[in-house]
């Protein structure tokens, strides 16, 4: 009979399982330190075999950067060589120097998701040590909770922005905290250098994010250790103008390229996304993150565990510790202002509220801390295992639809024409025919009169059906709307 405390380390044959073995030759803890890293490597490998760089935004991303490397425009953002303002410039900074080093390819850029990937995890790690400092428990499970995340899962291996934003608003609190607990000013100016990083990542978006938690600290401070709110939020001003120096320093010279860059980079793009007037904004109706909310819970809100536990503390609420009273009630109380906050917003994407899974998840791992690590493990490799399998069918169904190399390819095979794209142009193509020259865009019924005044040119145009050769197309892909078909001079039909 094997020996009931080894059991969790044995599979259903008795016999000691991969995970175990793992454990034996480099330690348990050590293990749990370096498995959640090793698994998204694992699920970064899997998105690269099996999935294509995705329309509208990986593309678009991929050929800003690219397009700021060719002309080593680090200052102006552009997409198809015109200034971009929807975006600022620090994630393309960093595709950029990962591509300087390793070279032009979408795995040097995913490099640097992965690295912002890894820093989210051990970042909310740390979030847990700081509001929890004594429930080490919870700080081995917080890795494997985070990564069992199913929106994590989902966007992790993504080139957005909100990952990078995360970690800018993870480290600028906890420089905060840090000074909160008396630890000089230094802190506060370097929560203000990560601030201004999150503006550089997304925009003022993070002030939403970091400003709440600020405004709260009367609420849950630890009013013994902790510095008066008077001296935190002065700390917090100086955090502000740190924040304000970081983005005048990339603010400044674009302000000297394009004299109507402030209007155009802060009004036009945050107040058009809140009011919902900005192009493309995404305008949806106030409880669409709410039908989304538990998604940010999953899988662990199915959780037997997880509620009983919660049952367990409501009973005893009132012998809980103070200190993790206050903690639950800052996670609690930030998160709610964080979501309704977004939910009045008018723009709306799911991966807004990217930033709020490590607030989830250390809340949730507060309540699961006295459970079993075993099946919290194994529930995340099942969770990445079923996930690579769904990439790998998906890559040869679902996925096509989204995979434009083939139609990039026949581009970048006759890159010398002179091209144009019918329609709302976002820069699809430029990375992936690693285009050197604009893409003219023009109107759905100037087809066929660009083509007369360019005899040598090729326009790729959208057709709700299969195009045919009588339609005049020479080549077409299948995309998830409909087709895109490639029209040359001197043949006849637009793509409607």
């Amino acid at each position: 009979m094997p020996n009931p405390a080894d059991q969790g380390n044995l599979d259903d044959k008795g016999m000691p399982n991969l995970w175990a073995r793992v454990s034996r030759y480099l330690g348990s803890v050590t293990a749990d330190r370096v498995g959640p890293y090793f698994f998204l490597a694992l699920l970064f490998c899997t998105s690269i075999a099996f999935r294509p760089v995705l329309p509208i935004d990986e593309t678009r991303y991929l050929s800003v950067s690219w397009e700021m490397l060719l002309k080593g425009s680090y200052v102006v953002p552009t997409m198809n060589f015109e200034p971009y303002f929807h975006k600022p410039p620090l994630l393309f900074w960093l595709i950029d120097l990962s591509w300087s080093i390793f070279g032009v390819g979408r795995v040097a850029a995913l490099l640097v998701i992965f690295l912002a990937s890894c820093l989210f995890i051990y970042l909310t790690m740390r979030l847990a040590r700081a509001l929890f400092p004594d429930a080490g428990e919870l700080h081995r499970r917080i890795p494997w909770l985070v990564l069992g995340n199913v929106a994590f899962i989902i966007y992790s291996s993504l080139i957005l922005f909100d990952i990078l934003l995360t970690d800018c608003i993870l480290a600028s609190f906890l420089l905060l905290l840090m000074f909160a607990k008396g630890g000089g000013r230094r802190y506060a100016l370097l929560a203000g250098v990560f601030i201004g990083l999150g503006v550089l990542a997304k925009g003022p978006v993070i002030l939403i994010h970091i400003g709440w938690p600020i405004v709260l600290y009367p609420i849950w401070r630890d009013r013994g250790r902790e510095l008066p709110p008077g001296r935190f939020y002065r700390g917090a001003l100086i955090s502000l103008l740190a924040a304000l120096v970081v983005v005048l320093l990339w603010l400044a010279p674009v302000v000297a390229h394009m004299g109507d860059a402030i209007y155009r980079l802060i009004w036009n793009q945050s107040a058009g996304r809140i009011t919902g007037t900005l192009r493309n904004a995404h305008d949806r109706p106030i409880y669409f993150y709410l039908l989304l909310l538990p998604v940010m819970a999953l899988p662990w809100l199915l959780s037997p565990e997880l509620w009983r536990s919660v049952s367990r503390v409501r009973s005893e609420g009132r012998n809980l510790v103070s200190a993790d009273r206050r903690a639950l009630r800052l996670l609690l109380s930030w998160s709610v202002g964080v979501f309704v906050t977004f939910s009045l917003i008018s723009g709306k994407q799911p991966h807004y509220l990217v930033p709020l899974i490590p607030l989830v998840t250390v809340g949730i791992g507060y309540f699961l801390a006295s459970a079993p690590l075993a099946p919290i493990r194994n529930c995340t490799v099942i969770l990445l295992v079923v996930v690579g399998i769904g990439q790998a069918v998906a890559s040869q169904t679902l996925f096509r639809r989204y995979d434009l190399q083939p139609l990039a390819n026949y581009i970048a095979g006759r890159r010398d024409a002179d091209w144009a794209f019918a329609g709302d142009y976002q820069d699809q193509f430029g990375f992936l025919a690693r285009l050197e020259k604009p893409l003219a865009e023009i109107d759905n019924r100037k087809v066929e009169e660009w083509l007369a005044s360019h005899p040598n040119g090729y326009v790729v145009a959208t057709f709700k059906k299969k195009p045919k050769a009588s339609d005049g197309v020479e080549f077409s892909i299948r995309t998830e709307r409909g087709y895109f078909g490639v029209m040359k001079a001197g043949n006849h039909g637009a793509g409607t």
